[in-house]
């Protein structure tokens, strides 16, 4: 059987787009989170070597998420997500894992070319577009057949051709 519920948390708006971020500083805010979520505190470092990019221009970049209210950042400090720049940085991660479900559940798209093309993705869609695929996932979820029969002729259709 196929499972594809969504998380609980997801809401129907997760756009992100009330700080008009670029994708790369909102690649910043996402990675600040998930560092968060592994390490005690969050250095420039840190940020650094996740994002395979050097320190002076993480710096760069955290002047700007703080100027915009989304992290708390004292040059050699630690950094760390204000309030505004979790939501933010949540919204991020949902469209991600909303994406990757997506692609990986419903599609049949391979594991690492969901995760790559999600990240990528996670950037441009509109919030029309992620809404109706929550809504087509959310579908698919309640739909009556137990069995999800389309979902599994559509994954065999792809494997076979």
């Amino acid at each position: 059987m196929i499972k594809l519920n969504l998380s609980e948390g997801h809401s129907k708006d997760i756009s992100g787009d009330q700080f008009e971020l670029s994708e790369s500083m909102e690649d910043y805010v996402e990675t600040i989170s998930q560092l968060e979520d592994r390490l005690k505190a969050v250095r420039v470092k840190n940020i650094a070597s996740a994002l395979k990019v050097k320190m002076p221009s993480v710096s760069s970049a955290l002047g700007v998420l703080a100027k915009k209210g989304l992290v708390k950042y004292e040059k050699y400090g630690y950094v760390e997500l204000t309030e505004q720049g979790q939501g933010v940085a949540h919204q991020v991660r949902k469209r991600h894992d909303i994406l990757k479900k997506f692609l990986k559940d419903v599609l049949a798209v391979e594991e690492n070319n969901a995760e790559r093309d999600s990240c990528r993705m996670e950037h441009h869609i509109s919030k029309n577009t992620i809404n109706n695929i929550i809504k087509f996932i959310e579908y698919i979820d309640r739909c009556p057949k137990g069995e999800k029969i389309y979902l599994k002729h559509f994954h065999d259709y792809v494997k076979s051709g």
